[in-house]
């Protein structure tokens, strides 16, 4: 790299190959097109990064405008948590064995389980944003519903016929492969694109909290669950997972190459009326221009 003419300088040509390498990356990532409104979008909150303090925990429980960005994710976490994968992987060995599985292949089959989740998540990366954040979420739990009551069904019978303790497996596996394109691998990016810069820290700090409790409480709870109501439990999983679909179908906004001040302002149509997005429009900091696409 040396000198030219039209830079006259060594720090207008680092700034020149600084910004043609963001391009460079731009284009690699999202194709070839004009990204030059991404771009301002990545500099404006750059800015504003600069003057902005970092929200505390309390902070952002106390803030109006972030409550129901905060509720959503509160939900979002519970229910995952409360979705039934924890009752899959209890009974998975139970289900194999009752399949008459041989013994030894009932480990690789039960690794194959977490290999089709962590699969399944690699696919949700690919198609989530054709699809967007919101349809993977409710579409998501609606399947997991749809499996888990299959699942009832087919435990209830597999001692009558022999043959449905097939069917069992293949819908765990079905239900894993819902739960890894939907929930899990969306439920993270709304929860990244939901908040600002500034609170986003805090309210992960929040939705880890509240993770780590449901787990422990849904570990002490759960056996004397299945003791009472055997595979019936899963009927209480279905509920759950019913009432949160329904729920992020009429909620949540999509948040698909958005910016927070467009989410923002969706927030406010669909819970408060257009009375607020006005305000929420001028109390909403610079930083909300930032684009969630990256």
């Amino acid at each position: 790299m040396g000198f030219s003419k039209t830079a006259k300088s060594f720090e207008m040509i680092l700034i020149g190959r600084f910004l043609y390498g963001i391009s460079a990356a731009m284009k690699q990532l999202w194709g070839e097109g004009d990204h030059q409104a991404e771009f301002d979008d990545m500099m404006k909150e750059k800015a504003a990064m600069k003057s902005i303090k970092t929200m505390s925990v309390l902070e952002v429980m106390k803030e109006p405008a972030l409550r129901w960005p905060l509720c959503i994710m509160i939900l979002l976490v519970m229910s995952i948590q409360l979705c039934g994968l924890s009752a899959i992987y209890f009974y998975t060995f139970e289900v194999f064995r009752t399949a008459r599985l041989d013994e030894d292949l009932i480990p690789y089959i039960a690794l194959g389980v977490g290999i089709c989740e962590f699969f399944s998540n690699i696919l949700c990366s690919s198609i989530i944003d054709r699809f967007g954040r919101r349809m993977l979420l409710w579409g998501g739990y609606g399947l997991m519903a749809g499996m888990l009551a299959f699942l009832v069904t087919a435990l209830s019978l597999q001692n009558q016929f022999s043959w449905m303790a097939y069917c069992s497996v293949i819908l765990i596996f079905l239900f894993i492969i819902s739960y890894g394109i939907g929930p899990s691998g969306a439920g993270m990016s709304v929860m990244m694109e939901i908040f600002n810069q500034s609170a986003r820290s805090s309210a992960f700090v929040i939705a880890g909290t509240i993770g780590w409790m449901g787990l422990i409480v849904i570990g002490m709870i759960f056996p004397f669950i299945v003791e009472a109501l055997g595979p019936f439990c899963f009927l209480i999983f279905v509920g759950v997972l019913v009432i949160s679909g329904i729920f992020f179908y009429l909620f949540l906004p999509e948040t698909k190459g958005k910016s927070i001040m467009e989410i923002t302002e969706e927030f406010s149509t669909i819970h408060f009326g257009k009375k607020l997005l006005l305000a929420a429009g001028k109390n909403s900091p610079v930083e909300h221009t930032f684009c969630t696409k990256f």
